[in-house]
């Protein structure tokens, strides 16, 4: 691999970074806003009376963005390590 190859794989991954940066710490809002467009869930309620309702929805979505989040932060970890000569 040539330094301008691994300069430039650098970049991209330096890229990646920040998005997923910005991603960790926007990336709850998506899931509040969808469930505020769609109106649901009405009110929040926790356990054990969260089954009942819509607000598992709204739980599971956060959770989901925040391993997308942790998978994407991992990944850049492994990429960086690969690349260390």
């Amino acid at each position: 691999m040539t330094n301008a190859e691994r300069k430039q794989i650098d970049r991209r991954i330096a890229l990646l970074e920040r998005a997923t940066a910005l991603f960790g710490r926007f990336g709850s809002l998506v899931p509040m806003a969808v469930a505020l467009l769609n109106k649901w869930p009405t009110q929040v309620e926790l356990y054990p009376h969260w089954q009942v309702g819509e607000s598992w929805k709204f739980f599971l979505s956060l959770y989901l963005y925040w391993f997308a989040w942790l998978a994407l932060d991992r990944a850049i970890m492994f990429a960086k390590a690969g690349l260390d000569p």
